[in-house]
């Protein structure tokens, strides 16, 4: 009966433990699909949209930007 309950009280602890990292990990995708929706917004815009709107243009436009597909890279790291 012992090994019963140490059995369940392990699984519940483990299953809370999975759904708080489920969790986290759903929130940290939500938090970065709507911070990548909202900078794929700002970056269409044009300076003058920027300035008009009280975001400094500087701020927005820091660089190029690059889209690496992930199997692409996963090839030419192996060739390495």
């Amino acid at each position: 009966m012992t090994n019963i309950l140490t059995t369940t009280r392990l699984t519940r602890g483990l299953g809370e433990l999975l759904l708080g990292a489920a969790g986290f990990w759903f929130n940290e995708n939500r938090r970065h699909a709507s911070h990548a929706r909202t900078m794929k917004i700002l970056h269409e815009l044009s300076d003058e949209q920027l300035t008009d709107i009280g975001i400094d243009p500087s701020l927005v436009h820091v660089g190029p930007r690059m889209h690496v597909d992930a199997r692409l890279m996963t090839t030419l790291l192996s060739l390495r």
